[in-house]
């Protein structure tokens, strides 16, 4: 694409940006523009310069001559979320032996407060099956479930999608799960969108110590997969592009889990996967803060998650790596890097 088209393309995604969140980022644009013009990833890459040399344009616009400038391009951010929750809700439906035996099926997280992000936030799912259910039923049903999800799931959305099956007595036993769906996930599944039966999760009790547990495992898991990924670099030669990837995501499951473990039941509030999370918890990345050096870490794992390298990523691993050992101390994890 030639510079004047990518710059008119640029300033079409940040007016589109700026409108929806009162100014346009970095971040927020690369995502518009690499969701919907995967082609560009590698002119994006390149020409970071121009991107914010033309958001900053953009933000300086004054808000009574925005006018109708809004993105003609903008993206429909609804288009593979709604196509997964309806195929999901019809098959379901459609097999009623399955149907009978689900108790609930709720959509939880971003997603269900519409406050995903196009292409990094997943649609969470949970399946409640039923107690009446008898064991060899339940497996049926589990099986169904996931066989529904393959035929469903294309590599293209596999990112996005997220399913997990319990049964009605696990909800009084949530401490014993790992960290795929611990109180952290229960007190947003209290706060979802249910589409078949009833929010069993409203009656839960949850406290900030559940939370706060529920965290830490969080936290564990991903510095467990955090060392699996430097190993498996280490023996495989992995791409940079896909460490940084891989590590990227491991960094922003941390983060999330660290907020939580900061905010406790208010999280649920909270958009906290996005990149502006230090402005509504200043006791983790305010000014003062053992944390706030690290927020360009958060930034960049952001950014590589859509395959997006900063300019100033060239001390990601190593920054990334102090901010887990710094995560580890606040927490009081027994746990170390190899």
């Amino acid at each position: 694409m030639e510079e004047s088209e990518f710059r008119e393309l640029v300033q079409q995604y940040a007016t589109q940006a700026r409108l929806e969140q009162g100014e346009a980022s970095l971040t927020s644009v690369l995502k518009l523009i690499i969701t919907e013009n995967p082609q560009l990833k590698t002119q994006v890459r390149s020409s970071v310069a121009i991107v914010k040399e033309e958001i900053g344009k953009v933000n300086e616009i004054a808000e009574d001559e925005l006018g109708d400038i809004s993105a003609e391009i903008g993206v429909d951010e609804s288009t593979e979320y709604e196509m997964l929750q309806k195929k999901v809700l019809g098959a379901i439906t459609k097999n009623e032996t399955l149907r009978a035996q689900i108790k609930a099926l709720i959509i939880y997280g971003s997603y269900a407060k519409r406050l995903h992000v196009v292409g990094e936030s997943d649609i969470n799912f949970v399946v409640v099956l039923s107690s009446d259910s008898s064991q060899n039923d339940s497996e049926a049903a589990i099986e169904q479930i996931n066989q529904i999800a393959e035929e469903i799931v294309t590599p293209e959305v596999a990112h996005i999608f997220d399913l997990m099956i319990l049964k009605e007595e696990d909800l009084s036993q949530l401490d014993k799960f790992g960290p795929v769906f611990t109180h952290i996930h229960a007190l947003y599944a209290k706060d979802g969108e249910v589409k078949i039966g009833e929010n069993l999760f409203t009656p839960l009790k949850i406290s900030n110590e559940q939370i706060q547990d529920s965290a830490k495992m969080i936290i564990r898991e991903a510095i467990t997969q955090y060392d699996e990924i430097i190993n498996a670099a280490k023996e495989e030669g992995l791409p940079e592009d896909e460490l940084d990837y891989l590590v990227g995501a491991s960094i922003i499951d941390i983060t999330f889990a660290l907020c939580c473990y900061k905010v406790g039941l208010e999280a649920v509030s909270m958009d906290l996967v996005k990149p502006d999370i230090h402005e509504e918890i200043r006791e983790i990345w305010g000014e003062k803060s053992a944390f706030s050096p690290f927020y360009p870490i958060l930034t960049q794992a952001h950014a590589f998650k859509l395959g997006i390298k900063l300019p100033e990523s060239q001390n990601f691993m190593q920054g990334s790596i102090d901010f887990i050992k710094e995560v580890i101390k606040y927490t009081g994890l027994q746990q170390s890097l190899t």
